[in-house]
Order: C-alpha cells, then structure tokens, then sequence
C-alpha cells in the first residue's frame, strides 16, 4: 500500500502503486447481546494513472458505435462494450464472428490510448483468444498496439499499446483462422 486515507466511518481509499482501491466499511444492526460485525467490500474500479492523468474507459457503452465482420450465434457486436464482465456466453455479454473476424471500436475523436483490457470467454474455448491482434486506427494509418497470447486459466488479458498515439478506433483481429469471441473490451486513455 502506498497511501491510505480514512473518509470517516464510511470508508477507507487505498492507492496501491498506480491502481485506487476504495474500501467502504458497513456495520451490521446488532441485536441485543450480540457482537457488531463490520464488512469489508471492494469498490467496483481499479482506475490507471498514466503520468498522474487518471485513465478511463473510451469504449465504455459505445454499442452503436462498434462494428464486427459477421455475426455469429447472435454474438453482436455491441456486447463487447456493454459495461459487462459476464465470460458465460449465454448471459448474452459476449460477442462472436464467423472465423479470421475482427471487431473494432469507434471512440469518437482521437484519444492517446495507454493499454487495451480484453475479458476472454470463461464457459468454453477459451484458447480462440490465442494471436488476437489489437490495433489502432491513428490519423497515420494502423499501429499495433499488441497480440494476445492464450494462458490457460487466464481470463482477463492487458494489451500495452507501446504507440501512446492518437487513436480514433481500437481493432481486434483474430490472425488465426478461428472465431473471436470478446466478452468485454476496455480501451483505456
């Protein structure tokens, strides 16, 4: 922990090198002779910093502005930027394409992005996600920002982008001839 900071009875925030944790404590009604229990939880961000400028989510319910090259098992496009984290395919939060497809994102004007964060499929074929390429439409052409490697037992997958340079979409490929399935993509700048 690098620094904490009490907000009084109702919590406590914690940096932890460049990621903010905000603790929230709550206690529980007690009934007569018997103990209080105080609960700890989790906040529901981990925000990044990149050069003390808080980072955040570009794509964030973007599903209008998201596009696919097939659809496949109603698999939509939109799913992907839904806000959901969901990898079980059938709670309807994860897109799919036919295979060798790409899903791209709009952000709507040029952003520098810092990293891509990729939520794989939990429920089955998991490794489908092995050499997806994540890319950036800049003003100058494509740059890849970077290739995500399969792990097993690995759901969540962070895509440095080593060009922090201005971006107007984000692209996955999948540069093998199988189906991409995306069940949250988070472009962080």
């Amino acid at each position: 922990v690098v620094s904490t900071q009490s907000t009084g009875s109702s919590g406590i925030n914690a940096e932890y090198g460049d990621s903010k944790v905000v603790y929230s404590a709550a206690r529980s009604k007690c009934r007569r002779n018997e103990a209080c229990k105080e609960t700890l939880f989790w906040a529901t961000e981990f925000p990044y910093t990149l050069k003390g400028r808080l980072l955040g989510n570009v794509a964030l319910r973007k599903q209008s502005e998201t596009q696919q090259s097939s659809d496949q098992s109603n698999g939509v496009s939109g799913r992907a930027v839904d806000g959901r984290t969901d990898g079980d395919y059938n709670h309807n939060s994860c897109t799919h394409t036919q295979k060798g497809g790409d899903w791209m994102v709009n952000l709507g004007r040029p952003v520098k992005v810092d990293h891509v964060i990729i939520h794989n499929r939990v429920d089955c074929c998991q490794e489908r996600i092995d050499k997806a390429v994540v890319m950036l439409d800049t003003p100058k052409g494509p740059k890849v920002c970077g290739i995500v490697y399969f792990q097993r037992g690995r759901n969540v997958y962070k895509v440095d982008c080593l060009h922090k340079v201005p971006a107007v979409a984000v692209r996955i490929h999948q540069s093998r001839n199988d189906y991409l399935t995306l069940c949250e993509v988070e472009v962080m700048a």
